[in-house]
């Protein structure tokens, strides 16, 4: 600000617009600091990206500011309060209309900067200049009630967007977020919504059914933007509706943080917006660096490489315990296999794995994993512990008639009964030509080897699958077991797993057990056998035997 031109030293802050209150002097000069930045830039470079995001501070500013003004006020007896309060509303309902039509291109900055330079010099010199007379001997009390309000903040504290084309339930729900003690911006429309500076941090309160562009439009065009606020859907749709948006939007990496049916309890409605603003308006966790080393999955691996890796004996497997509901008692692990990369560290499957299918390497893949499996078995069974292992099977795996020969005669050749190890097959990858894998997994029961159904529900014909096929086990995809805390169709779907299940004589495991919650209701429903990170997450073998002896 040392450069500042003789024609811009109107905007200067002065001594003469003092009100005498030091907290609220010092928020003055700073904003009318950021008056000099916004109107130099706007008059330099009237089309920088960077005007933007300095007025949207401004405005954060500026409603900050307001808070801390009011709190001064209350904590100095000021009587006219109210008067006051209500100016300030007026006028942030004012710049905000502004700064969207700024958005839209339908406003300058400089001509935005200066309108609200001149309201401040007046309010100031007017309407401020009172507040000085309460404020003696109310010190203690003042800076009490402004470190309360906090200090002033700038444009990654939350807004509050609501968006509603009927007129009516909008402006039920700001009087809503007002009686939350919340400000909030109300729209009738999406389009208009669109032109809002909308931001990561931002709550949006957002209804499906609106004329010109929807809820669903106005979510899809907020992420090909970029951009990800936190949603709170409504809709007078019945609820299949609501949860099927939200699993739109969660795909397209939004956060639907609730859906509610309108008509919109009152004191339910205060609660969510109360609770999901704290959520949004919260500092940003500080993101832990992985305890193993990982890689990004835009590294590319060639074939040769992975060919290696099978030879060098590069791929290792890892145990996820999975314990039993009625008794807490380990029953046995899933084997994960892992690639430990010389140069790139732990490479997990899904970098590997589609390598393997396309080129038709997941028998020489699988035959890895199934003898060290056998290994980690023999090694297991010296050290005390009895549990069954789980390994998947690719489709590749099915095409092969004399899979269940191989197998048999590998772990007898280990002196291991096949009732050590369940084969598990993703029903997405259960083989269209039905009378070869019926063939093969017959001919694997019939040997001693269980059968598990994995990510059950994803696939297609899955009770045609399940009809069909000798399974033993139905593993319930982890997608549904995940939402179950705070999603009744979630918990809808485990429980019909789980009947299903018991229909066909089959035991279920619950995949994704996460918390002490998910774990409370799947025991309700009467599953019957829980991994997760609840437990434990997947382990070498040395800690593997650790984990159980633990767990004894």
């Amino acid at each position: 600000m040392n450069n500042i031109s003789e024609q811009n030293r109107h905007l200067e802050w002065s001594q003469d617009l003092s009100v005498g209150v030091s907290e609220i002097d010092a928020d003055h000069k700073v904003m009318f600091q950021l008056f000099n930045e916004v109107h130099l830039l706007s008059n330099k470079e009237p089309n920088s990206a960077h005007l933007s995001p300095l007025v949207s501070e401004l405005v954060a500013y500026t409603e900050s500011h307001f808070k801390r003004e009011e709190a001064v006020m209350t904590a100095s007896g000021y009587p006219y309060y109210e008067n006051h309060s209500a100016i300030h509303k007026e006028l942030l309902k004012q710049i905000k209309q502004q700064s969207y039509l700024l958005e839209a291109g339908q406003q300058t900055a400089a001509d935005f900067v200066i309108f609200l330079k001149d309201w401040f010099l007046d309010h100031i010199k007017g309407v401020d200049q009172r507040i000085s007379s309460y404020v003696s001997g109310h010190e203690e009390n003042i800076a009490k009630a402004i470190q309360k309000a906090g200090p002033l903040k700038t444009k990654t504290s939350c807004n509050i967007y609501l968006v509603d084309d009927d007129k009516s339930y909008l402006e039920l729900m700001q009087a809503m977020s007002e009686a939350a003690d919340l400000n909030s911006t109300a729209f009738s429309s999406g389009i208009q919504f669109l032109l809002a500076p909308i931001t990561d941090h931002d709550l949006v309160v957002l209804d499906l059914n609106m004329p010109e562009k929807d809820g669903i439009e106005v979510m899809r065009e907020l992420a090909d933007k970029g951009l990800s606020p936190t949603f709170i859907l409504v809709s007078g749709f019945d609820e299949r509706v609501l949860h099927s948006a939200k699993q739109l939007a969660e795909s397209k990496q939004l956060r639907v943080a609730k859906i509610l049916n309108k008509p919109i309890d009152t004191e339910v409605f205060i609660d969510v917006l109360t609770e999901v603003y704290k959520q949004c308006d919260a500092p940003s966790p500080v993101k832990q660096k992985p305890a193993i080393q990982t890689i990004t999955t835009d590294v590319d691996f060639s074939i040769v490489e992975l060919k290696q890796a099978i030879e060098k004996q590069q791929l290792i497997v890892y145990f996820q315990p999975q314990v039993r509901f009625s008794d807490n008692k380990l029953t046995g692990a899933e084997v994960l296999v892992r690639w430990q990369h010389p140069v790139r560290g732990l490479v997990f499957p899904d970098q590997f794995i589609p390598l393997a299918e396309h080129h038709k390497l997941m028998g020489e893949l699988t035959e890895t994993v199934i003898l060290q499996s056998i290994k980690a078995h023999q090694q297991f069974k010296s050290a005390g512990i009895d549990v069954n292992l789980s390994i998947n099977l690719s489709a590749q795996n099915i095409n092969d008639l004399t899979l269940p020969e191989k197998l048999g005669a590998l772990l007898k050749q280990h002196n291991i009964e096949p009732e050590a190890f369940t084969l598990e097959l993703t029903e997405s990858e259960i083989l269209t030509d039905t009378s070869s894998a019926l063939d093969i997994f017959n001919r694997l029961r019939m040997k001693g080897f269980s059968l598990s159904i994995d990510d059950f529900g994803t696939g297609d014909s899955s009770l045609k699958k399940l009809y069909q096929s000798p399974f033993s086990e139905l593993k319930i995809d982890q997608h549904f077991v995940r939402r179950m805390e705070k999603d009744d169709e979630a918990v809808s779907i485990a429980r019909i797993c789980i009947l299903l299940a018991k229909e066909f004589k089959m035991h279920t495991v619950a995949e994704g057990v996460e918390t002490q919650e998910i774990w409370d209701k799947l025991k309700e429903l009467g599953c019957d056998i829980a991994q997760g990170y609840f437990i434990a997450k997947p382990m070498p073998g040395e800690a593997f035997i650790e984990f159980c002896n633990d767990h004894k």
